[in-house]
């Protein structure tokens, strides 16, 4: 209630997350060739980083806020892999695959010598998880929103009703603010 009264747009779609939204907001974008800057706490938006999209990850060292920024090469540099790569390692996770970079390509390569016996074994076990993993770890670029970019720019506040809202909420020192 509060962010709408503020003027910003609040976007919901059953049956799909927020990271689906943010997601299809970041794909609307370039496809219609602006950019777009996710600032985030979720370093799952990280595969939504492209050309055209960059993510500012919020996060606490030592007690701070520090914001980071993330673009193609930073994801690269940082992971050693793409944007749209960080979704199969996010899979993986749990198996110390070194240099395995995609599901697909772990698994088509699991006599490969390379692979410890250890690694192998858990590979082959967890097959059906790895997949399912996948499949969830993967933000839909597609949720079925408003396309029209204009719809998400923020509108004037209503002054007097974030006013009587904030102070039901006992927010007084947000007010002051």
């Amino acid at each position: 209630d509060l962010l709408e009264k503020l003027g910003y747009p609040v976007v919901t779609c059953e049956g799909y997350e927020a990271d689906d939204i943010l997601g299809t907001l970041a794909r609307l974008c370039e496809d219609s060739g602006n950019e777009c800057v996710i600032a985030t706490g979720d370093r799952d938006s990280l595969q939504l980083v492209s050309d055209a999209t960059t993510v500012r990850l919020a996060t606490t060292k030592m007690g701070r806020p520090e914001s980071t920024f993330y673009g193609v090469a930073e994801i690269q540099e940082k992971y050693g892999v793409t944007p749209r790569e960080l979704i199969q390692v996010k899979a993986l996770m749990g198996d110390s695959s070194d240099n395995i970079h995609t599901v697909d390509g772990g698994y088509e390569h699991l006599d490969d010598p390379a692979i410890k016996p250890g690694v192998r074994k858990k590979l082959e076990a967890g097959v059906e998880s790895c997949r399912m993993s996948l499949t969830l770890a993967e933000i839909d670029r597609n949720a079925p929103i408003e396309s029209d970019l204009t719809r998400y720019i923020p509108k004037p506040r209503d002054t007097a009703g974030c006013s009587r809202l904030m102070t039901e909420l006992e927010l007084f020192s947000l007010m002051k603010r």
